[in-house]
């Protein structure tokens, strides 16, 4: 089965450097171009699969890419039309009440918080935030629902944010918690991995279309 995961066009607030899990960050002008190559690439490496799926993170920057990726791929003459799925647990991680904030901003305004995130990075949990382990544990619960249909010829794609395509890798290729930092996954960039049984092989992990 392969997997081909693709985090959401660049954000104003990816430009700010804000912490924005779970806000509805718009897209730049830089996305909103991103977004149009990238569902324009992805339909060309895909057009010769018959079995495709999308699955998407329902916050509005992944909805976008999910959406122009469905249209693209549905020019194509496949022998059923393709649906995103919107999948709540494929949310980024929840920043709590750093959310809409710069990391000089929550240092200034909750440096005890800020503090004990740093001494307890994945079990600290953001006061109306989530912990990295729960954030961690909900994304391998939305993997193997997604893995679970379909057939083993299916390609899944999933439009998504960082925090979710780390989990994935780590998961998949059977890595530690902290061997998440090693991946650092930019704005429309592609990953994709082949999975047999329980067994992940990492394919590729292409930067961002030109534009």
């Amino acid at each position: 089965m392969e997997w081909i995961f693709i985090r959401h066009g660049e954000t104003k607030d990816n430009i700010g450097k804000v912490f924005a899990g779970w806000t509805d960050s718009e897209l730049s002008e830089t996305g909103k171009k991103q977004v149009k190559a990238a569902a324009k690439k992805l339909r060309e490496e895909l057009q010769s699969k018959d079995q495709i799926a999308i699955y998407s993170s329902p916050l509005n920057r992944t909805k976008i890419l999910a959406e122009a990726l469905e249209k693209e791929l549905n020019q194509e003459q496949k022998p059923k039309k393709i649906q995103c799925t919107f999948v709540e647990d494929l949310k980024e991680v929840h920043f709590g009440i750093f959310e809409g904030l710069s990391q000089p901003d929550i240092e200034k305004i909750y440096p005890i918080e800020w503090q004990l995130l740093m001494e307890n990075y994945g079990n600290y949990s953001i006061p109306e935030g989530e912990t990295l382990e729960a954030f961690h544990h909900r994304v391998l619960k939305a993997l193997e629902k997604i893995q679970g249909d379909g057939d083993e010829e299916e390609t899944k794609v999933i439009v998504t944010h960082g925090g979710v395509v780390q989990s994935a890798l780590i998961h998949f290729l059977d890595l530690p918690m902290e061997s998440r930092w090693h991946f650092s996954i930019p704005n429309t960039g592609i990953v994709k991995i082949e999975v047999m049984k329980s067994f992940g092989i990492l394919k590729s992990i292409c930067p961002p279309t030109e534009l």
